[in-house]
């Protein structure tokens, strides 16, 4: 069952960030450094609407701060978010009661990140193998440290946003694992041409 979360802190920006992926954010504006600063002290989710061509999408990315880099003495600070989930905006408050920031109410999208197809998750095994051999790391590659859902998945992978979009747009589970296997298809093929080659080069 779909969560309903009232009152959402929101920052609507041009990104989209999966699950378990790390982004950098430059925070200028008053609104977002009350917001920033008392996620800080809250440690909660807030979410980042996806802004595409100057217009506000329906989807976005719940996410959490990760970290501080650096804070300006006017306030300015350079931080890192850290995905949680996805999520569609059902209403939009420009500003929420006694904040300088808006929010909403949104709609968690749990059921998009279910367990991923097994053919799905061996390739995705196999990338991050030959990642590992092409950057001379350790190739043990466990099992246990690898994500087995479709979004944990798709945030490790080098995605245009146009790709993280069409990701969140696809009408079902099956579309999704289609898309990812043919990403890694892509990506698997460039790694093996670098291997030819015997070059070193962190694709993630």
């Amino acid at each position: 069952m779909s969560r309903i979360l009232e009152n959402f802190p929101l920052f609507p920006i041009s990104i989209i960030i999966f699950p378990g992926e790390i982004q950098p954010i430059h925070i200028f504006e008053q609104r977002y450094k009350q917001l920033i600063n008392e996620m800080e002290c809250k440690s909660e989710i807030f979410g980042i609407p996806f802004v595409k061509d100057g217009s506000l999408c329906e989807f976005g990315s719940g996410v959490v701060l990760h970290k501080i880099l650096a804070k300006s003495p006017t306030g300015e600070m350079d931080i890192l978010v850290r995905g949680v989930n996805l999520f569609k905006m059902l209403t939009i408050e420009e500003t929420l009661p006694g904040k300088l920031y808006g929010g909403g109410s949104v709609k968690i999208l749990d059921e998009m990140n279910k367990t991923a197809v097994h053919h799905l998750q061996e390739k995705f095994r196999n990338y991050k193998q030959q990642l590992a051999e092409i950057n001379k790391m350790p190739n043990d590659i466990s099992d246990l440290n690898l994500p087995r859902h479709i979004l944990d998945i798709a945030g490790q992978l080098p995605l245009e946003l146009e790709e993280k979009y069409s990701i969140i747009k696809l009408e079902n589970t099956k579309l999704r694992e289609k898309l990812l296997i043919h990403k890694l298809d892509f990506l698997l093929m460039i790694v093996k041409k670098l291997q030819e080659v015997g070059y070193k080069f962190y694709l993630n």
